[in-house]
């Protein structure tokens, strides 16, 4: 007979109060943040090429193939303009917080916690990590691509451990392996093969490997894969494909020619991606590999073992093979983050709380402590120390109390974290807290964000450009994407002011349209011509940017 629910809703439904409340502090900055340039805004104006162009599965960027990037997320781009007619910062950031929240869900069924301070507390931990806050709200498709590869490895766990319907996972692990490639790109095929096939060596179960990754699962990603390739074909041509096929994926692994970085790079990554909780995942990372558990005399439930050390083998071999890769950023370390985490819980049910556990909680939440008291000193009282006041008089915002307020939340979480960490030795209540508060200060200092944005992005730039203006950058990196806010063409000329002066200036004639010149304006110190002709017209600054207005007279 199934056992009816008690108490009250939280403890019912720990997950939807938790994601309730996470939702409530990030929904400013998903309503008010403006698109970043280097990649958000370029996925808007790729969309908008498609949509213009009519393509599907080929791509162009400025006229130029872009083969960087699989369909998917382009695609869900493209819809929501459809569908609203504009872009909304919103809208495209419920596909990055409903992958970080589809992706806690099935690590807090997986974990088979039962305590709900222990559920909330690994929910708050996992979401908090720097990395995994940060891609939960930007535009990128990381997240949904860890999503994809989560529910893969899952689902090879169910098949393992005989757990699920087993005719529904062996479809959905081939799909939902060919969805994180359809995502984001060769990881999200690469990632799930490699830590199952990893583990099940470590078993002593090599001969299974055909049973999980064998003949109907590759023909369904090969299948999916035909049909993929194939409309790429018909789109974009035997160009294109090849771009895709090859230049975009044996060239960024074998010699990249975008973000290239040494064979060390994510073991310096790793620290500050998981931060606050570095010192408790690495620290169980570590603890896991050198004490695996033994299953005889184990006090837990049958499999445990199992489940350690299938987390530690997913950790160690995606950060081995990404290692090896020539290409490397912070963010390709997103799917091991809720590994980590869940890596975390096992290591603690089977040791218990330790002072070393203690200390690594400890040491961040002090930090952050300390951090917050100087952000908050220097917020109070910078205007009357002159270099201080210098540093912060270009930030219009920076004097907002919602600033204070959150440092003041900072430090309180940081305090009560302390408290029943030392004093009541509750640590899960310790996390609760560290992970409130640092959700809470983001609410509060998201206030400022329609002034930050100058800073953050173009929008607030594009509404003070007439619309009537040609428009031209120098001294702009990726300023080309102006035109989903402008709805026209920006010419760039990079550093070059004597091009740009050659083209729009000499000969311009006073029929033709005005121009605006758009710069940095740190950069005038640098270029003496670029400083003499914008204090020579009509001029107005927008956060780190300045703008030239141009009309010649006769």
């Amino acid at each position: 007979m199934p056992k009816l629910e008690t108490g009250n809703y939280l403890t019912r439904h720990p997950l939807a109060v938790t994601f309730l409340f996470i939702f409530l502090c990030l929904l400013p900055v998903m309503i008010m943040r403006d698109f970043t340039p280097d990649n958000e805004l370029r996925y808007l104006q790729i969309a908008d090429e498609a949509i213009e162009n009519g393509n599907i599965f080929a791509f162009t960027l400025d006229g130029q193939a872009y083969a960087d990037k699989p369909p998917l997320y382009l695609w869900i781009v493209m819809l929501c303009k459809l569908i609203l007619g504009k872009h909304s910062m919103f809208l495209l950031s419920l596909f990055s917080l409903i992958p970080a929240f589809v992706i806690i869900a099935v690590m807090d069924r997986w974990s088979s916690l039962e305590k709900v301070t222990d559920r909330i507390a690994v929910a708050f931990m996992m979401m908090t990590c720097a990395l995994f806050l940060g891609a939960s709200v930007f535009l990128r498709m990381d997240m949904m691509m860890t999503m994809f590869i989560v529910l893969a490895l899952n689902s090879f766990w169910l098949l393992y451990t005989g757990s699920g319907n087993r005719r529904r996972q062996e479809i959905l692990l081939p799909l939902w392996i060919f969805l994180a490639l359809f995502t984001k790109g060769p990881v999200g095929i690469l990632m799930p093969p490699v830590a199952i096939i990893c583990f099940l060596l470590l078993k002593r179960k090599g001969r299974q490997i055909g049973k999980y990754l064998g003949w109907k699962t590759w023909g369904i990603i090969a299948g999916l894969c035909v049909i993929w390739f194939g409309g790429v074909y018909l789109d974009g041509g035997k160009d294109y494909l090849n771009n895709l096929l090859f230049h975009q994926t044996v060239g960024r692994a074998v010699n990249s020619f975008h973000h290239k970085a040494p064979i060390w790079y994510y073991f310096v990554a790793i620290w500050y991606i998981v931060a606050p909780y570095m010192f408790l995942l690495v620290g169980a990372l570590v603890y896991s590999i050198c004490h695996p558990e033994r299953s005889e005399g184990s006090m837990r439930s049958e499999g445990s073992g199992d489940k350690e050390l299938f987390f530690c083998v997913t950790i160690v071999s995606t950060f081995v093979m990404l290692s090896l890769f020539s290409g490397k950023l912070a963010i390709y370390l997103a799917p091991i983050m809720p590994f980590m985490v869940l890596l975390f819980v096992e290591v603690l049910g089977r040791t218990g709380w330790k002072k070393w556990m203690t200390w690594s909680l400890a040491v961040p939440a002090g930090l952050i402590g300390i951090l917050a008291l100087a952000a908050g000193f220097a917020l109070a009282f910078g205007e009357n120390i002159p270099k201080l006041a210098e540093l912060m008089a270009p930030y219009s915002f920076i004097g907002s109390w919602t600033l204070k307020l959150a440092t003041l939340i900072l430090f309180s979480g940081a305090v009560f974290c302390l408290y029943y960490l030392f004093a009541k030795k509750v640590p899960s209540v310790s996390m609760m807290f560290l992970g409130a508060s640092l959700l809470l200060a983001v609410y509060s200092a998201s206030s400022v964000l329609p002034k930050a944005n100058d800073w953050i992005g173009y929008g607030n730039l594009c509404q003070t450009i007439p619309q009537d203006a040609d428009v031209a950058a120098v001294q702009i990196r990726r300023p080309l994407p102006m035109k989903v806010y402008l709805g026209r063409e920006v010419t760039d000329y990079q550093k070059d002011f004597e091009a740009f002066y050659e083209a729009e200036i000499l000969g311009r004639k006073p029929s033709d349209k005005p121009l605006v010149l758009v710069t940095r304006t740190k950069k005038l110190s640098s270029d003496e011509a670029l400083e003499a002709f914008v204090k020579n017209n009509q001029h107005w600054t927008v956060g780190p940017y300045i703008a030239v207005t141009y009309k010649p007279l006769n």
